[in-house]
């Protein structure tokens, strides 16, 4: 049974703004919202962060040197110590860590029939992209709906952005693939403009235009409001169940990498946000008698 949560979902603009504006703190955030949700739903929020346990896996793995993100689940003393800690990672994390060093068996036990790992196994792929289809594959096979809808759009976002850019390069599409797929073999075998998936993918149009845009910042602003909307679009019908507040979550974590990234556009997409919230997160008339 889904489980609602009118009075904590009402009440996300009075969390939100509890926040400091420009630079709110969206650990505190998570923090007092794991007090309010149930287990299970909370484990959801973790998994929209997976991108940052992602990023310091890869930057300890790797040797990066880059600074640790604060916003996953894990410690960065979990990762520097990888070995020992394996058993704590999700299991994509350890399965990648044993295809990189060459051992063990990974895993499987999380895939759906109904994904295809990858149809190019044959390709020689850089070690980023083996890792995107671990990742994508778990994250793509969880059983929540909103969880299945955001990570198989922007697998397949990701995947067409990266084949217009290589085309504009002159670069092989296909090592540059994450999985495999109907998608995929049209995106590496199509000679259209448009790779002839005008018709099958509704933002495909926008994001040709996006990816003309020369100034990178901008680039990237359009880029992100792409996915802010397809967040709205997966919610349509959501009000105040768990999928909502995984909405919110990802538009905040877009406003969280603006504020920090360009004052301009971070203000921007605060106001936005904040908007958003004034005018979607309302209690139902039955439940302010």
């Amino acid at each position: 049974m889904t489980r609602e949560y009118y009075y904590l979902v009402a009440g996300l603009p009075d969390l939100f703004l509890d926040q400091e504006k420009k630079d709110f703190n969206i650990i505190k955030l998570k923090e007092e919202m794991q007090e309010l949700m149930h287990p299970d739903d909370y484990y959801l929020v973790e998994l929209i962060h997976l991108e940052y346990d992602n990023f310091n896996f890869l930057n300890i793995l790797f040797k990066r040197k880059q600074e640790f993100k604060p916003l996953g689940k894990f410690s960065q003393e979990i990762f520097n110590e990888i070995e020992e800690n394996l058993e704590f990672l999700p299991s994509y994390i350890h399965n990648f860590y044993n295809f990189y060093k060459g051992k063990g068996q990974v895993d499987t036990s999380y895939q759906s029939e109904s994904i295809e790992f990858s149809t190019i196994d044959r390709v020689e792929k850089i070690l980023e992209v083996r890792f995107q289809e671990f990742y994508y594959e778990f994250v793509t096979s969880h059983e929540n709906r909103f969880i299945q809808e955001w990570y198989s759009f922007l697998r397949d976002f990701n995947n067409i952005l990266t084949a217009i850019t290589c085309r504009k390069q002159g670069i092989e599409i296909t090592p540059q693939m994450v999985g495999g797929g109907d998608l995929v073999e049209t995106l590496i075998r199509s000679q259209a403009q448009d790779f002839g998936l005008k018709r099958d993918i509704d933002y495909l149009e926008a994001l040709l235009q996006t990816s003309e845009i020369t100034d990178i910042l901008e680039r990237e602003r359009r880029l992100d409001i792409l996915k802010w909307d397809k967040a709205d679009d997966i919610t349509t019908f959501d009000y105040f169940n768990v999928e909502r507040i995984l909405a919110f979550f990802v538009k905040a974590s877009i406003v969280y990498r603006w504020v920090k990234l360009d004052a301009k556009t971070g203000e921007e997409l605060f106001n936005r946000f904040l908007k958003e919230l004034k005018e979607t997160y309302e209690m139902p008339k039955e439940f302010t008698k």
